[in-house]
């Protein structure tokens, strides 16, 4: 899995593509199946430290609810602490919409979908499937001789590199007055005049 922080690429692009879509959500709902990973390691040692939450179950149902609460509950006054970004408005971003479920399950699911080519194990259809029957694509490409563990650390440093660029290009096209808006909120109108010949 790309560390959870590298799955924000994937939240911020899903907004652009879709600008129906609310950005807290799909920012949470893309890192939220991770906070099982520490669970499933201090719990349940020797076991997959990824299991309901990175499966198709889990996605539709844990994670989605789970993002929506987080989202409406911490996401505010976090985001405002860390980025000075004002909090009325990202409690208004993060309003409890049919919108904001959507947009923290697709979250989760690109999440999943995102893991799935660099993992040596997906629990993605747990539990009808062991999810050691089920070895991601990029993992199978670089495992030369069978060599798995081989295949996974080629395809964990890949993803990561990718994740790393995407993400500094984010920053380098936001950069400016109003990025940290642009990057935790989303909805920020264009008011510079170097964008009023476009308006219509």
């Amino acid at each position: 899995m790309p560390v959870t922080p590298f799955h924000y690429p994937v939240g911020y692009l899903l907004s652009k593509a879709n600008k129906k879509l609310s950005l807290p959500g799909l920012i949470v709902g893309s890192v939220i199946p991770d906070i099982e990973v520490p669970i499933m390691l201090y719990f349940f040692p020797g076991v997959y430290d990824h299991l309901l939450m990175h499966s198709l179950l889990g996605v539709f149902t844990v994670c989605t609810l789970l993002a929506v609460v987080v989202t409406r509950i911490f996401y505010p006054p976090i985001i405002s602490l860390f980025f000075r970004l004002d909090y009325q408005e990202l409690k208004e971003a993060c309003r409890v919409t049919p919108m904001l479920f959507l947009s923290c399950m697709i979250g989760a699911l690109f999440h999943v979908i995102v893991d799935i080519p660099m993992h040596p194990f997906n629990p993605v259809f747990w539990p009808w499937v062991n999810p050691g029957d089920i070895v991601g694509a990029v993992v199978l490409f670089f495992a030369e001789g069978g060599n798995i563990a081989l295949g996974f650390t080629m395809a964990y440093t890949i993803f990561h590199a990718f994740f790393l660029v995407l993400g500094v290009i984010i920053l380098v096209v936001n950069f400016g007055e109003g990025m940290w808006k642009r990057l935790w909120i989303g909805h920020v109108e264009d008011t510079g005049t170097n964008h009023s010949s476009s308006e219509i």
